[in-house]
């Protein structure tokens, strides 16, 4: 790793004498996907290598890179100090194109149903660690894929919670939406979190059109504590107040990720304790369990059909999340590396 400047703060040094070269490299990472100063054909090749000397595009590197069947892409970076990071591209059946976004190496959440729970906490990502995977996943749709529209979402979805290395991830989101950078709207980014419920009223005063998902996965406060410990610290009566207090504030619908675990969640006793959520501010979002262990199964297909339909006729907003990357382990609750150093 170069210890020394971003790429982005170029401005800020007498490296680049003409304003205008400046914008020349912001056009070519955000807009052409360059990752590489010796890429960038429309400055001078010295500047070029002067550039490499002191700055560089991406602060991490591909490890390795798994393709699924349907398409679904899953990177492995490795990062300046040994440690390694997963991010996901997919493109769904409508072409729509996601980011999937690791915000720490490993996560302290320690949810029974998620891989990188198992990790612990190694540490938290820089934003200029979060905003490289997104500049490398951009570099690959636009160089590498047959992909006309330039447009995409980011969930911050991948290893860690977001809102748990809260500034690094407002200072990434601030990058991505300014105007020079990637433009991007805040109604295509997603925070997932798992119920940091004074950090998402924190963060929902700062991006109000972010959208929110937050991983549920039960309505009975006994039951969620046992599978998210989060829920000792934030119980579900405390998370549904200000979870409504900024749907009144933003009307920006909030997603509810629930996670079916076979004979637990899936009662007729849970769909009555969900009526909390029955309402204009919530969309159940249900993410059948990616993989089975002695602790937590994977619920039947007839089952999953079964819990949906109850629920639509209880007048909830809901979906299902189908597998994506199935075959690589790239679905929701499996992105899992091992630290090395």
């Amino acid at each position: 790793m170069k210890d020394h400047l971003y790429f982005i703060d170029l401005n800020k040094t007498d490296i680049l004498d003409k304003t205008y070269r400046y914008k020349q490299i912001l056009e070519s990472v955000f807009v052409n996907g360059k990752i590489d100063f010796k890429d960038i054909s429309n400055i001078p090749r010295d500047l070029r290598e002067r550039l490499r000397d002191v700055s560089e595009i991406v602060n991490l590197k591909e490890e390795t890179r798994e393709v699924s069947v349907d398409g679904t892409v899953k990177f492995l970076f490795r990062l300046h100090d040994g440690a390694f990071i997963e991010s996901v591209f997919l493109v769904d059946i409508n072409s729509n194109v996601t980011f999937c976004i690791s915000t720490q190496v490993g996560c302290r959440m320690g949810c029974v149903f998620c891989r990188t729970g198992t990790m612990g906490l190694v540490r938290n990502l820089t934003s200029y660690e979060i905003l490289s995977q997104i500049i490398y996943i951009y570099s690959y749709m636009f160089n590498e894929c047959d992909i006309k529209d330039r447009l995409f979402n980011i969930v911050f979805m991948g290893m860690g919670e977001g809102l748990d290395n809260f500034d690094n991830l407002v200072d990434t989101i601030k990058l991505i939406v300014k105007k020079e950078h990637f433009g991007l709207s805040p109604s295509r980014i997603t925070v997932s979190t798992c119920g940091l419920a004074d950090m998402i009223t924190r963060f929902s005063f700062i991006y109000p059109n972010v959208r929110i998902a937050v991983s549920l996965n039960s309505p009975i406060q006994e039951k969620r504590a046992s599978i998210m410990p989060v829920s000792n610290k934030y119980p579900i009566d405390k998370l549904a107040s200000v979870l409504k207090e900024i749907y009144q504030r933003t009307r920006n619908r909030i997603t509810l990720e629930y996670v079916l675990i076979k004979d637990y969640n899936m009662s007729d006793e849970d769909i009555k304790a969900l009526s909390i959520f029955n309402s204009d501010a919530f969309h159940i979002n249900l993410i059948p369990l990616n993989h089975s262990d002695e602790n937590v199964k994977r619920p039947e297909e007839n089952d999953i059909t079964s819990f949906m339909s109850k629920l639509e006729k209880k007048g909830f907003c809901v979906t299902r999340r189908y597998r994506r990357g199935a075959d690589i382990k790239a679905d929701c609750g499996q992105l899992c590396t091992e630290f090395k150093k």
